[in-house]
């Protein structure tokens, strides 16, 4: 062979394997799919496989809980989830059945399929519409606060009043503050100067004066009249997720002067303010005859059902059949109730006064027995119980951090266990119904104020991702209170302030937009503390002239809480 033909076949060699080395390349991806997938016969692409073929892909990432376009957010099955031994409901002897038009049913099958979105999607107008949020009950706050001097400032108040001794707003009421849609804002019973500003912000609160208040957040002037329902309302408002003129409402009194009224829950439309629908709480299949709702409910939108938990002991889950036409505009309701009932394998005393938070088709509720129960809203039954040892009326909050890792974080109160109770902060695994951690805190006793968590916790985000705070009543001593920021992650102690006075309401946490987070925290002597959330540092205290049992709602930069004080205060974040 000569130098010339040499070089010929090496030349065609090089070009050969130049054109190989892309087929090696797809092959070499084949055989790595295939070899992570046994089961997968051909060679279809698969939505794991990177699109790069350099790109890594690392098994079992914790997912973005707030990713849902790839994660499949369907329903869980409670058969496919190990769940602990200690919290099945074979363990607790728990007993439950469903029931619809007076009759218990043999069985219950849902038409349509219940599965809460994510919390950032739960609600479709700008603002705070339920207690707490959202269906994780886990945020308060809309927006976010412009904060330069760290300072609290007294913009507006209005004056309310009383019905015998209950006196402004009580425990827990938070309001709602919503920004309406601007065709729908027109339409409706507003004042006429209130239709026209396009950047309204209606504040609705019920109060313990049996009057629903609507109120511009910007100055506190009303925005229409009160709904005067005539007996105390303790609980908080919740409006439409959807942006729907609809306005649910418990009542907490069912005494006036003496007088016994009917006691239960409303259902109004905001175009004119009428009422809609009335559940009577004192319900004859119920197995407590007690017909308050402190509790907000949760509205999964895709089904257009409410879900409410009563003083009576009653899960509701209402189909509403909501008719709803913005042209005219009109809007009708005509409710299907199915009732989920069980009786409590802790202690007889029913009752749930706190608010079901959700996570997909898993609804979690804690009563006035000590009984946390997850209820598989699809079936309406048990998935796991949970004996937490006292009344529970703080709402809990979720944690959903991807995966098997979503969290419970839930406090109760001393009520039960009477002098030297203890109240026990928890994290619990929402799926399996496992004790993470706990930790536990003596607690002076008094039948008309009870000491422990009356408030729900702030589950911290961003700088404070780290962190869950909780405000425990009468711990530091007989009348005064800690606010604890704890580890997430092990439940230790990060932060702790002792106060000289007990809250029962709860703290709110706030956040500039690169992150910085605040915690507003309010008190039974009628202070309101901004506080660095990292540190947990009081950067500003300002009196509000009374007793403050109810929770703060925030929009961007402006606070509003009611007192028993008999004023409704609207308070800048400066």
């Amino acid at each position: 062979m000569n130098v010339k033909t040499a070089k010929i076949i090496l030349t065609i060699n090089i070009i050969i394997l130049i054109l190989s080395i892309p087929g090696f390349i797809l092959l070499n991806n084949y055989l790595e799919h295939s070899n992570s997938n046994p089961n997968n016969t051909t060679a279809s692409p698969s939505p794991d496989i990177a699109s790069n073929p350099n790109e890594t892909i690392e098994p079992n990432v914790t997912e973005n809980p707030e990713d849902t376009a790839d994660k499949g957010w369907t329903a869980l099955v409670p058969n496919e989830i190990d769940i602990e031994k200690e919290s099945l409901p074979s363990s607790h002897n728990f007993k439950w059945d469903v029931v619809k038009d007076g009759q218990k049913l043999d069985t219950y099958s849902r038409n349509d399929t219940i599965v809460f979105g994510p919390p950032n999607e739960y609600n479709e107008i700008d603002g705070v519409t339920t207690f707490r949020g959202n269906n994780y009950r886990n945020s308060a706050s809309y927006g976010f606060a412009n904060i330069r001097e760290e300072k609290l400032e007294k913009v507006w108040s209005v004056k309310i009043g009383y019905i015998d001794t209950w006196t402004g707003v009580g425990w827990n009421g938070q309001p709602s503050i919503v920004k309406w849609d601007d065709n729908l804002r027109r339409k409706m019973n507003l004042f006429q100067d209130k239709k026209n500003k396009d950047d309204l912000k209606e504040v609705i609160y019920a109060t313990l004066d049996g009057k629903i208040y609507f109120l511009d957040l910007d100055d506190g002037s009303h925005t229409r009249n009160p709904i005067n329902v005539g007996a105390s309302l303790k609980g908080s408002v919740t409006v439409d997720p959807r942006g729907y003129p609809l306005l649910y409402s418990g009542q907490g009194i069912d005494e006036v002067e003496g007088k016994k009224v009917p006691i239960g829950f409303r259902i109004y439309s905001l175009l004119d303010q009428k009422l809609l629908y009335f559940i009577n709480g004192l319900d004859n299949t119920s197995f407590r005859y007690w017909g308050a709702f402190d509790s907000s409910p949760l509205l999964h939108k895709e089904t257009d059902s409410l879900f409410l938990c009563g003083e009576n002991g009653l899960l509701y889950s209402i189909k509403l059949n909501t008719d709803y036409v913005p042209t005219q505009p009109a809007i009708s309701i005509n409710p299907d109730i199915t009732k989920y009932r069980y009786t409590s394998p802790v202690k007889g005393r029913l009752g749930t006064e706190n608010s079901i938070a959700a996570f997909k088709n898993f609804g979690y509720f804690a009563d006035n027995s000590g009984t946390l129960q997850c209820v598989d809203l699809n079936t309406l039954s048990p998935v796991w119980v949970r004996n937490i040892t006292d009344d529970t009326d703080s709402t809990m909050a979720i944690e959903d951090l991807g995966g098997s890792n979503v969290f419970v974080y839930i406090a109760n109160e001393v009520d039960l266990q009477g002098e030297n109770g203890y109240s026990f902060v928890r994290k619990i695994n929402a799926l399996t119904g496992s004790l993470l951690w706990e930790k536990k805190y003596k607690c002076s006793y008094n039948v008309d104020t009870n000491g422990g968590a009356l408030a729900s916790p702030v589950v911290g985000k961003n700088e404070i991702s780290d962190l869950v705070i909780f405000s425990i009543a009468k711990s530091y001593k007989k009348n005064g209170g800690k606010l604890i920021a704890f580890d997430k992650n092990t439940g230790d102690e990060v932060w702790v302030i002792d106060s000289d006075f007990y809250s029962w309401s709860s703290p709110v946490d706030i956040y500039t937009k690169d992150g910085k987070a605040y915690i507003i925290h309010c008190d039974s002597a009628g202070y309101m503390n901004l506080i660095e959330g990292k540190s947990g540092k009081i950067l500003d205290k300002i009196p509000l002239g009374g007793n403050v049992e109810g929770s703060p709602a925030v929009y961007n930069d402006m606070i509003v809480v009611g007192t028993r004080g008999q004023q409704i205060w609207g308070i800048k974040i400066k």
